[in-house]
């Protein structure tokens, strides 16, 4: 099992889901390589997401000016989104 999902949308992250899957990678190198690509080449692109499939965590990033920066809250789990409780992540 490829353990890194890589997703990119050009809107809201929250808005997105399996439409902006681009594809699974092995390494979070591999994902990251292919994030930096997207963010030169996809004008479009807003935001790109590093999904850990074992830890169920991500990476979030911001497309500026053709590259990537790590948005600066903590890594949540992906399950923070699905929760109806007020958490703090």
């Amino acid at each position: 099992m490829k353990r890194y999902a890589l997703f990119s949308g050009a809107y809201n992250l929250m808005m997105g889901g399996v439409k902006d899957f681009k594809q699974s990678y092995h390494t979070e190198k591999e994902a990251f390589e292919v994030a930096t690509q997207i963010a030169k080449n996809d004008i479009f692109a807003s935001w790109v997401q590093i999904f850990d499939k074992k830890t169920d965590t991500a990476k979030i990033y911001s497309v500026v000016d053709g590259k990537l920066k790590e948005r600066k809250e903590k890594t949540c789990p992906a399950g923070f989104f699905e929760s109806t409780q007020p958490q703090a992540c």
